[in-house]
């Protein structure tokens, strides 16, 4: 029970109701009452009712969790994801419907989705049963087998490999989601949803799940919608504060510059803190291993490229996450510094050859992994005592 001791404070002043006289109205003793609004002790769910009838009010304004027997209603409770929480929160701004009326259709919505998903091996075989009538490769992954085996098995998740290295399966759900979502592109957006490995339930993160809501509460920055998309803004929280602050509701317009302002404020307060963290983390390492810490900020400072370079491969996203979280030390070395590497690679394109030659060959390459593992073991002890 998520039981609101401080709104039936407020509901008891609104009615202009002692605590006495509640407990007088509902044959209760007043310690009893009083251990409700205190929050220690939660009335049980027959209280709960002759309470919302006292006080004219509903039993779920005190508890949305509160179930009504006599109307067949079962008492749901679950953590879900911020991601998730987002996304209910902008189905609520743009169709007006509430968590339980999105719960209640949520089997129908995954049986739905469950159903595409079995059929992803299906519609991959046809696929691939055109391109070979066109003289085209086979358009299939490796792990087409395990897929069919899922969904021969009902497994809408997928199978998990069980020989790391050999396969790959996909997870059938998030596939389902990025092909049905396909067909509406206009209306959702799955280029930023993170799915979820073979065997394991995807949230809704990454996942947009309306595409002019969110350009209009990020204000058209990529970065933001995608901090909203994947939970990195709890909107409800924002919501509720700038609500506060303004004393009445909001517009779009209203809502999208609280959401930007508590984005800056956010990211700056999680940097701050971040640095503060990761200076103690040098110490506590250079105080145990003093020459270790040397070498290796030595090879930082002339091997890593400076902060605020990223691999192509970094989303906006992936930037801000580098830039906020100082401590997790984000680094990349920088290739045109390791002359080892340098060397080989000038010798292998001599004379048109053909060689690969990779940079983790280089000593110095191999020597920063070597430091960097040895750090992250020792990391794990300082963030236990951090904590």
């Amino acid at each position: 029970m998520a039981f609101k001791a401080e709104l039936l404070k407020k509901k008891l002043k609104a009615e202009g109701k002692s605590r006495d006289e509640l407990a007088a109205a509902i044959k209760k003793h007043k310690r009893t009452v009083s251990r409700w609004l205190a929050g220690t002790n939660p009335p049980k769910p027959k209280d709960l009712e002759a309470i919302a009838r006292v006080l004219n009010c509903k039993p779920q304004d005190f508890d949305p969790f509160f179930a009504d027997v006599d109307l067949g209603e079962v008492s749901i409770q679950a953590h879900v994801s911020a991601a998730s929480h987002n996304a209910y929160e902008l189905m609520r701004w743009r169709y007006g419907v509430s968590q339980k009326q999105i719960m209640e259709l949520a089997p129908v919505l995954f049986s739905i989705v469950a159903g595409h998903a079995l059929r992803v091996p299906v519609q991959d075989d046809e696929v691939a049963r055109l391109a070979f009538e066109n003289g085209l490769s086979d358009p299939r992954l490796q792990g087409g087998h395990l897929e069919d085996q899922a969904s021969k098995l009902k497994k809408c998740f997928g199978i998990e490999t069980s020989h790391p290295g050999t396969e790959t399966s996909r997870n059938l759900f998030s596939e389902a989601i990025i092909r049905l979502s396909a067909q509406i592109s206009d209306h959702v957006d799955t280029k930023w949803f993170v799915g979820a490995a073979a065997e394991e339930a995807p949230n809704a993160a990454g996942f947009i799940s309306d595409i002019e809501l969110v350009e209009a509460l990020s204000g058209g920055q990529p970065q933001l919608a995608e901090a909203i998309a994947k939970g990195r803004i709890r909107l409800s929280s924002v919501l509720h504060q700038a609500k506060e602050a303004k004393g009445g509701g909001l517009s779009i317009e209203e809502f999208a510059k609280a959401i930007r302002e508590a984005h800056e404020q956010g990211m700056e307060d999680q940097r701050k803190a971040g640095l503060k963290k990761l200076k103690a983390w040098r110490a506590f390492y250079a105080e145990r291993h003093p020459e270790l810490a040397a070498e290796y900020d030595d090879l930082v400072a002339k091997h890593c490229h400076e902060e605020g370079w990223y691999p192509e491969r970094y989303t906006d996203d992936d930037r801000v996450q580098s830039w906020v979280n100082p401590f997790q030390e984000d680094l990349h070395l920088n290739e045109d510094t390791l002359s080892e590497y340098q060397s080989r690679k000038a010798a292998a394109s001599e004379g048109g050859k053909i060689a690969l030659v990779l940079p983790f060959e280089d000593p110095i390459y191999r020597r920063f992994e070597e430091l960097q593992r040895h750090r992250s073991k020792l990391k794990k002890q300082f963030e236990a005592e951090w904590a």
